[in-house]
């Protein structure tokens, strides 16, 4: 039990600093291509994005994550405990390592100083983990399309955060060119959170009935997260009123209002949140794990799924002196079209002839009896 907490916890941790790193990778080239449409005078060049360190931070933690799922996977008490088994899955291993292919390919994009060539498999990153995600599993191709427009503008909002304060600490001593600088943010900003906030209830909806929400750890940490939104909504709110007023003559360069630094604060602990909810089963997956584990279970164990036996045949005479030489089989239809062999005698089941009775011996006996007194009597 230690171990399979211990396991998840560091897969948690890991999702963390992956999300991380593509946030500040895919939000900080976002973040410096809004600074750029600022239309007043730059007081100072703006500061380069963060985005190869990101890029190797997601390629460290994509990494680290592909060798604990892989070797996790090869120990038996952690795959077959009940929390961690579905963390440590082959398919949870090529993912990680496909996200890890596309961080590298990112890095060395932005190494060579083409940051447009690595947008591309940092979004491949981002479809990688859609698949991934719970909604995928109870919802098909939808459930991964919900996860990636929740996703996406999540990690870019929290990116651009991060880029726009470190450029309106760049520009402080300039107040009109930073409270601008932040204004671009803060209008892009209410988009991507009106988008986050609406996939993010459809997913809770998806994954989480609303009697489990007080229930099951899933439901609790969904609220949990939902209250962090709502604090950085609130702090979003009270950084535009900040916008509104006038500079403090007393601190000209003080730099970026507090509460926009707070926001980013939050929405790095809105990240860790949401890693956490990744380690955990959500009732909705559950129940439909529950329902075709129902519906594989019943022909197995002889009950009302339909079956059909098999018997085949061979011609009279395929063995000498056997007639029959049946072979039994049953199919039984379990779920939806599984099939599964619910019986097999695949040997061949040899019938010896009827036993000759002694009334039958005696009267073969009398027919025989002349016949052999009138041969010898040939011979002689």
């Amino acid at each position: 039990m230690a171990a399979a907490v211990l396991a998840a916890g560091l897969i948690a941790v890991l999702r963390w600093l992956m999300l991380a790193g593509l946030a500040g990778a895919l939000g900080g080239l976002a973040g410096r291509g809004l600074a750029r449409q600022y239309r007043g005078t730059a007081p100072a060049p703006l500061p380069p994005p963060w985005a190869l360190r990101s890029s190797l931070l997601g390629l460290a933690a994509t990494a680290a994550l592909a060798i604990v799922v892989a070797s996790g996977h090869d120990l038996l008490a952690l795959r077959l405990h009940p929390t961690v088994a579905p963390l440590l899955t082959t398919g949870q291993t090529e993912i990680a390592g496909l996200e890890c292919a596309a961080f590298a390919l990112a890095a060395v994009a932005l190494r060579l100083r083409r940051p447009g060539l690595s947008v591309l498999p940092l979004l491949a990153v981002t479809a990688a983990e859609a698949v991934r995600a719970h909604p995928e599993s109870i919802v098909p191709v939808g459930g991964a399309l919900l996860s990636v427009t929740h996703l996406l503008p999540a990690v870019m909002w929290a990116g651009m955060l991060l880029y726009t304060l470190r450029a309106a600490v760049a520009w402080r001593h300039d107040p009109a060119a930073m409270r601008g600088l932040v204004r671009l943010h803060a209008n892009a900003a209410v988009w991507l959170f009106a988008v986050v906030a609406a996939t993010g209830v459809v997913s809770a909806l998806v994954l989480v009935p609303l009697g489990s929400l007080l229930s099951t750890a899933y439901g609790i940490v969904v609220i949990v997260k939902a209250g962090l939104v709502a604090v950085v909504a609130a702090l979003a709110i009270a950084g535009r009123r900040w916008l509104g007023r006038a500079p403090d003559p007393a601190a000209p360069a003080a730099g970026p209002a507090r509460v926009t630094r707070w926001e980013g604060y939050a929405l790095a602990t809105v990240l860790a949140v949401t890693a956490a909810l990744t380690v955990l089963t959500p009732p909705g997956q559950a129940a439909a794990d529950g329902t075709r584990t129902a519906r594989a279970q019943p022909g197995a164990s002889g009950a009302s799924s339909p079956s059909r036996a098999t018997t085949t045949r061979m011609p009279r005479g395929g063995a000498p002196g056997h007639g029959v030489n049946p072979s039994v089989s049953t199919t039984v239809t379990a779920g939806r079209g599984r099939s599964a062999a619910a019986a097999a005698i695949p040997a061949p089941m040899s019938v010896p002839p009827p036993p000759i009775s002694s009334t039958c011996r005696a009267e073969v006996t009398r027919r025989a009896g002349p016949t052999a007194v009138s041969q010898a009597s040939t011979r002689t």
